[in-house]
């Protein structure tokens, strides 16, 4: 965030923290976690889903990552199920829409990104455009209709040297039939800086939208 020019404010849901009143901040993340479709509707995420419904009504830039793409996917009316296991460095295709969408400005038709998912969206919310997909997962990121409102499956905040190093201790990958250390190596062969260029495309959104 900072190399953004951007603070945050943590808000640790999975750990009881209240949702505050989302309205009044120039932007809201929505990260990633290990919560399953099955526990979508419980409690736990009650509280978080009225106020960024909220929040997209008033109009606030809204980027959901990983479990929050999923989420952001759910609460909109969308489907999310269990999908085969897409974990490493995966190449992403945009499609049309999202060639010409700003969160993919300067960003190949085709790069690298990094994933760690089996659940995956497998219906679109109504009015939301399909930005990009992988062979393992169809909706790889979507904008829902034409709001500031966006999700990706794959995890912006991974570079390879993290990525490798998660990789390498996830010893469970082998019997899913991944191999961790042939991953992590392709991170550094493949990885464009796709991640980074994504996240500024979206914090020059909000500040574009700042100033109409």
């Amino acid at each position: 965030m900072a190399q953004n020019g951007v603070s945050s404010i943590p808000v640790r849901v999975y750990e009881g923290e209240p949702i505050p009143d989302l309205v009044g901040y120039d932007a809201l993340i929505l990260s990633g976690g290990e919560h399953s479709p099955e526990e979508f509707e419980t409690p736990l995420f009650q509280a978080e889903r009225d106020r960024v419904l909220l929040a997209i009504e008033e109009g606030v830039p809204i980027f959901g990552v990983c479990l929050g793409h999923q989420l952001l996917a759910y609460w909109l009316g969308g489907k999310v199920e269990r999908g085969p296991w897409e974990v490493g460095w995966y190449e992403v295709t945009l499609t049309p829409a999202g060639l010409n969408d700003p969160l993919f400005r300067d960003i190949s038709p085709h790069f690298y990104a990094f994933l760690w998912h089996k659940d995956q969206i497998t219906q679109l919310p109504p009015g939301a455009l399909n930005l990009a997909s992988s062979d393992l997962c169809a909706v790889q990121a979507f904008r829902f209709g034409d709001l500031p409102v966006w999700g990706v499956q794959f995890n912006l905040q991974f570079d390879p040297d993290l990525a490798a190093g998660v990789l390498r201790g996830a010893t469970w990958l082998s019997n899913v039939g991944i191999d961790g250390d042939e991953m992590a190596t392709r991170g550094y062969q493949v990885y464009d800086g796709s991640h980074e260029m994504i996240f500024r495309n979206f914090f020059a959104e909000v500040r574009r939208l700042a100033t109409r």
